[in-house]
C-alpha cells in the first residue's frame, strides 16, 4: 500500500490496499493497482478507474504513472500490441521514475499495462458503494431551491 500525502500531512490517495481493484500487481520493481480515482478538475463526474504504476521502492515523494480506463486505447492494438504512443509514454514514465530508460525497463512499463489490460477492461466503471470515503466538509452547506428544482449550492 503507497499513501500519498498533502502538504499538510492528510492522506490524498491510497493506492493498493482494501481500495485496490483486484489487488496490487509487481513486476520486477514496479507495482500496479486498479482503482477509483476522484480527480474533480479532471472529472468532475466523480470516481474514474484508473491503472496506477509506480516504482515498488520510493521515496517520500513517490512518483505515480495513471491510465485511466476510458485512454486505454491509446496504448493498445485491438490484439494488445502496443501503439507507439505507448512505447514513448513508457520511456517518459521510465524518465519520471528516476530509472535509466534502457530497452528492458520500458518492457516491463509495457508488459505491466499489456498484462493487465483484459482485467483493467472488465473493471466496472462505477466505484463500488462501499469503496466510498466520506469527506469531511467545514461549514454550512446551503441549498437554494425553486419549484423543487436545484438552483444553488453552496458551502459557507
Amino acid at each position: 500500500m503507497l499513501n500519498i500525502l498533502g502538504p499538510n500531512g492528510q492522506q490524498l490517495v491510497e493506492l493498493g490496499g482494501e481500495r485496490a481493484w483486484r489487488g496490487v500487481r509487481t513486476k520486477g520493481d514496479m507495482s500496479l493497482s486498479m482503482q477509483w480515482l476522484h480527480r474533480p478538475d479532471i472529472d468532475p463526474d466523480g470516481p474514474a478507474p484508473c491503472m496506477c504504476i509506480w516504482p515498488t521502492v520510493w521515496t517520500t515523494n513517490p512518483p505515480v504513472k495513471i491510465i485511466r480506463q476510458r485512454d486505454l486505447h491509446t496504448y493498445l492494438h485491438n490484439d494488445g500490441r502496443p501503439k507507439a504512443f505507448a512505447v514513448g509514454e513508457a520511456f517518459k514514465t521510465a524518465l519520471f521514475f528516476g530509472m535509466h530508460p534502457g530497452r528492458s525497463t520500458v518492457a516491463r512499463i509495457l508488459d505491466l499495462i499489456y498484462e493487465n489490460a483484459a482485467d483493467f477492461i472488465r473493471m466496472p466503471s462505477d466505484q463500488p458503494k462501499e469503496l466510498e470515503i466520506a469527506r469531511p466538509v467545514l461549514g454550512w452547506e446551503a441549498v437554494g431551491t425553486f419549484n423543487g428544482k436545484t438552483i444553488t449550492e453552496e458551502v459557507i
